[in-house]
């Protein structure tokens, strides 16, 4: 019954975001775009790809590094693999960042060998730190834009979203390093559920599994640095294609609009978050001064580096994996004479 609404519901509000898409590239010059967007420098894009291509390879660094301390399995490039069949799925999934947690568990069970509970260990250990690293860059930047935006300076907003951005910190501080008494109560229960049972068993494997990091002296810290790191190259980006235009937006106010954009985008209407992302970030430009072509010039090549620029690259990964092993398959095929 819930999937049949689910899928009325997004039939219903897709057009919405189709809408916002055609709206915004209506209201805009074509020519004037296509000017802005040749103006960029070549050496600028290439700045950008090679961050881009930096912030796969620390996602994949992360997720080696949590593997080899948690003592499991962990080959660099296979978790560069996992990664990339989930950007694709977050790619062809309604929102931005949605749908791909569930491809990376399948594709660890495949390619590592892990088992159902150690994927879903790994990857929401992963997805708690960056979630930690997002909530502190984006207190970071409510306190900063307080006075850059008109809602932000009306204190029951501010304090609504601080409020919420340190309820979202709270539940992630315990879910890394408190999960340990949880699992003591859900131990106590009785029960012949099974359901409750494996999710009895997996909580208590991942306060083990949490504890066990705690135990490497500074893990912690690393890892929370490293998806700070990712995080904060991704509104970086943006402040390097304003930068030719204008130098007047702080570029905190800059993340702030990457985050609201990227937060837009996780509406499910449409794959990728497209239509409420460009719409929105190219609307907060706007209201700073640019002029909407230059916005959705730079909005396009913002989301070209890191939406279609990842998926392109990882359909590339998987395709040469995938040829590789077919190579190599069919070297092992040949009869020796």
């Amino acid at each position: 019954m819930v999937r049949p609404k689910l899928k009325k519901l997004q039939s219903l509000i897709m057009p919405i975001a189709v809408a916002l898409l055609v709206y915004v590239v209506m209201q805009a010059d074509l020519k004037g775009i296509c000017a802005h967007v040749g103006a960029i420098p070549v050496w600028l894009l290439l700045t950008l790809i090679g961050l881009q291509i930096c912030t796969q390879l620390l996602l994949a660094f992360q997720w080696y590094r949590l593997c080899r301390v948690l003592g499991w399995p962990a080959s660099f490039f296979k978790l560069l693999l996992v990664n990339s069949y989930g950007a694709v799925v977050d790619a062809i999934t309604p929102g931005e960042k949605v749908g791909g947690e569930l491809a990376r568990v399948l594709q660890l069970r495949k390619y590592l060998g892990y088992s159902t509970g150690q994927a879903t260990i790994l990857v929401t250990i992963q997805k708690a730190m960056s979630l930690s690293a997002l909530v502190l860059l984006n207190l970071v930047v409510v306190v900063t834009m307080a006075n850059h935006v008109a809602f932000l300076q009306v204190w029951p907003v501010r304090l609504l979203v601080f409020l919420l951005l340190i309820a979202i910190g709270v539940f992630l501080f315990f879910l890394l390093f408190r999960t340990h008494a949880l699992s003591l109560r859900l131990a106590r229960i009785k029960t012949s559920r099974r359901w409750l049972l494996a999710l009895i068993n997996w909580v208590g494997d991942f306060a083990d599994q949490t504890a066990s990091i705690r135990q490497r002296r500074g893990e912690w810290i690393l890892q929370f640095v490293l998806a700070l790191l990712v995080w904060a190259i991704f509104p970086l980006k943006l402040v390097l294609l304003i930068f030719p235009y204008t130098h007047a937006i702080p570029s905190l106010v800059l993340f702030g609009t990457t985050f609201v954009s990227y937060f837009a985008g996780m509406i499910p209407l449409l794959p990728g978050g497209l239509g409420t992302f460009e719409a929105t970030m190219s609307g907060i430009l706007t209201a700073y001064g640019l002029t909407l072509n230059q916005a959705v010039a730079i909005t396009i090549v913002f989301r070209f580096i890191t939406f279609w620029f990842v998926l392109i690259l990882s359909l590339f990964i998987i395709g040469s994996y995938r040829i590789f092993k077919l190579t190599q398959r069919r070297g092992t095929d040949v009869p020796h004479q």
